[in-house]
């Protein structure tokens, strides 16, 4: 039996991307797909690890290493969904390895599959289209933008039987994969909040920076970043995120500030262009904007990121630049901005923000966490209540 070898270069690079390979001829390639990130310390986190080929092959065996770095924790039973195993009849094992089990080692055989006759089909059928042989699952030890996963040079990829029209054939052929350099895409968000938004000045106000009561420690939960000092022209902090799909899970998840010209910019104030590493590879992501207090926003289309120049979503210029049905609130001077007098954020505006965070703190010594302060001026009082929350009530996040 003759065998045909190629050897495997796998790179390290973190969870957030899909590991694609250089097409050969004949060749198989893996990523690895963010399919749930629960987003809380102690909950889950799930990868699926996918292959497709450039021409129909039989599936014989597959092993890949999976290395994670220690933001995760190995599930505490099976560390695997056997999607593949289940619907295919193939023996599939996920075993936690290391020290301390950083991989996982995902084997595939299908030695107890056989043909029961000439042009009988053998086996599972790796086309050019993407398939899950398996989903990976761990449990959130410390939140992170990024979980620093890779799959790991040291184990061969797959072999196949050369397969005519689902007829495997006598030779066994292995492939490998060869990735390229995993990709670090550059992103630059716009966005106004209409609570501090000055229509005159066609910017927003600083009142809370003014006032010295922006924390230095982000209020979001999922990254809460911290800073020595407020960076001037900052309005507040606000959490950037990048998810793959619609109403798929956030991939990446960031806290910034919001500048007064509207600009999501970094912890220095200034810097407004994101290198953001590797992620899912070159492909199409949705940009979604939130803020403790105003509705969330997202892009209103997939944004073709790439390595060489800045994209750049600006979602102040149309109410067609997010998702959704009217999910920006129009501003008199032509302006869109995320709408406020979400004060629990729950994604709605309605009574719950007015009669339990609004009314019990009207009048009282502000404070940043009562979060009803909804033009962000440093007071809770009338003007939050009649001017923002009475007009958007009702009022929904379009963001699935």
């Amino acid at each position: 039996m003759q065998k045909k070898y190629k050897s495997i270069l796998c790179l390290a690079a973190v969870v957030l991307f899909s590991l694609v390979a250089v097409v050969f001829a004949d060749d198989s390639e893996f990523r690895l797909v963010v399919s749930r990130n629960s987003g809380a310390v102690g909950a889950r986190f799930h990868v699926d690890l996918e292959m497709k080929t450039t021409t129909t092959r039989t599936l014989n065996s597959l092993t890949i290493d999976v290395a994670y770095g220690p933001e995760l924790t190995p599930f505490a039973t099976n560390p695997d969904s056997n999607w593949f195993a289940a619907t295919t009849g193939y023996d599939l094992s996920v075993s936690k390895l290391g020290a301390p089990n950083n991989y996982y080692r995902v084997l595939v055989t299908g030695n107890g599959i056989g043909k029961s006759g000439a042009g009988v089909p053998a086996g599972f059928n790796v086309t050019t289209s993407w398939q899950r042989v398996v989903t990976l699952r761990w449990t959130i030890a410390t939140l992170s933008p990024s979980y620093n996963m890779a799959m790991l040079n040291t184990t061969d990829a797959a072999a196949y039987f050369d397969n005519l029209a689902n007829n495997p054939e006598g030779d066994l052929t292995e492939w490998a994969t060869a990735p390229i350099a995993p990709a670090t895409v550059k992103l630059s968000v716009k966005a106004f909040l209409q609570g501090p938004y000055d229509v005159a000045n066609h910017n927003m106000l600083t009142g809370l920076l003014d006032l010295g009561v922006i924390p230095t420690t982000s209020p979001y939960a999922y990254d809460p970043g911290t800073v020595s000092s407020i960076p001037a022209n900052s309005v507040d902090w606000v959490m950037l995120q990048l998810r793959s799909t619609i109403g798929g899970p956030t991939i990446y998840a960031k806290s910034l500030f919001l500048n007064k010209n509207g600009n999501i910019v970094g912890t220095d104030g200034s810097t407004a262009t994101f290198d953001i590493l590797t992620l899912e590879g070159l492909k199409n992501y949705y940009v979604v904007v939130r803020h403790r207090n105003h509705l969330a926003i997202m892009s209103n289309a997939g944004l073709a990121l790439n390595e060489t120049s800045t994209t750049l979503h600006d979602f102040t210029t149309a109410q067609t630049k997010a998702y959704g049905i009217t999910p920006m609130k129009a501003m008199s001077d032509g302006a869109f901005a995320l709408k406020t007098g979400d004060a629990n954020a729950d994604g709605g505006v309605d009574a719950i923000d007015k009669n339990s965070y609004w009314r019990p703190n009207n009048g009282t010594p502000w404070a940043y966490e009562k979060y009803s302060d909804f033009n962000l001026d440093g007071g809770i009082d009338a003007i939050d209540a009649n001017t923002y929350w009475r007009p958007n009530n009702g009022s929904g996040t379009q963001v699935p």
